[in-house]
Formats: C-alpha cells, structure tokens, sequence
C-alpha cells in the first residue's frame, strides 16, 4: 500500500509543487480515517480492523517523499545546498524520533494500554491520530509562512538562484533520456549571431 501510494501520490506533488500541503494533508486524513477503523471497528470484524491497517500503510506512504522534496525545495532556494543537507537531516531525524516514540512509548511502552480486548492500543490509536492532526496543520502553517513572507534567497546566493531553481532538474533530465518528455531538460535553440557584412 505504501508503494502504490508512492506511485500516485509524489509524480502529483511533484507536478503542482505549490499544492504540497493539500496532498500532504490528503495523505493524513487517510492515515486518521484507518486509524479511527483500527481503533474502533469491532474485535469480532478482523478485516475492517486489517482494512484500516492498510489505509495506514496507503497514507504513510507519500508523506515521507513529500516532505523531504517539500525540504529541498523550500531550503534550496534560500540557504542552497548546505541549507538542504541540514534541512533534510533535521527532517529526517524529527521522523525518526517520532517512530521510536509510538513504538517504544505507546503501543509497547505503555501497559495500560496494551491489555488484550476490544479497547486495546485505542488510547496510543488516539495519540497517533493528535500527532497526524499536528503534523496537517504544521504543512499549513509553513505554506501560510511562505504566502506571507516569501522564499526569498539570502545575497549570496540571489545571483545564482534561477540556475539553482532550473539547473538540477535540467540536469537531470538530460542524464534520464527525458528531454522530449514534458519538456523535461530540453535545451533551448541556440541563436545564430550572422555576422554584418562591411
């Protein structure tokens, strides 16, 4: 499920660039929706319960690529490349944390919570659904940041930023044979100087 969520999801977010917190929030309330189905679908009904699971899985998916290239995107053009590595490793470690927190504080950690029956982990089921509602609102919020205050490149590197914008997709479109596709990495005609004649 997460694959086929990558599938569908990223070439889209990738498409409208400007939209990411829309997709984004997309892929959250699928993750909410199955975790509201795994917490209170009825013990005797696995597969509504095994259902939400995979809505889950479905949601998780994007939600990774689309923050990392939500990063790039937003740190590249201000701060460059370094701005992107750190961007991108704080990013990925607050991911991180957050995994180790719902493993090892709520669904193991938390014994109250884990006892055998129709209401076991609703309560982690519960925090999980207020991190996603936080993280939805915390997409919002940045592009609301970036409508109110722009994205604009710190001087040394306003000179360079249109070939930082243009220059690795350009890049890479010539390296992956894409140059016809979608206009992806197609040069432009060179112009012909004719020389005047005295």
């Amino acid at each position: 499920m997460d694959l086929i969520a990558i599938l569908l999801f990223t070439p889209i977010a990738d498409r409208f660039h400007r939209s990411r917190h829309i997709l984004f929030t997309t892929a959250v309330l699928f993750q909410i929706t199955g975790l509201i189905m795994v917490a209170f679908a009825p013990v005797t009904n696995p597969s509504a319960r095994y259902g939400g699971l995979l809505m889950v899985g479905f949601g998780l998916g994007p939600t990774v690529p689309i923050c990392m290239a939500w990063t790039s995107d937003v740190f590249q053009h201000r701060h460059g490349e370094v701005g992107v590595a750190a961007a991108t490793a704080i990013v990925s470690g607050l991911g991180n944390l957050g995994s180790i927190v719902t493993t090892y504080a709520l669904y193991t950690g938390w014994a109250e919570d884990a006892r055998n029956g129709p209401t076991q982990y609703r309560w982690s089921n519960a925090v999980m659904i207020g991190m996603l509602v936080a993280s939805a609102l915390s997409s919002w919020t940045l592009w609301t940041c970036l409508k109110m205050f722009g994205n604009e490149p710190i001087p040394s590197l306003r000179a360079r930023s249109a070939e930082m914008a243009d220059g690795a997709a350009t890049r890479e479109g010539h390296e992956r044979g894409m140059g016809g596709l979608f206009g992806i990495g197609r040069k432009q005609p060179s112009k012909v100087v004719v020389p005047a004649t005295v």
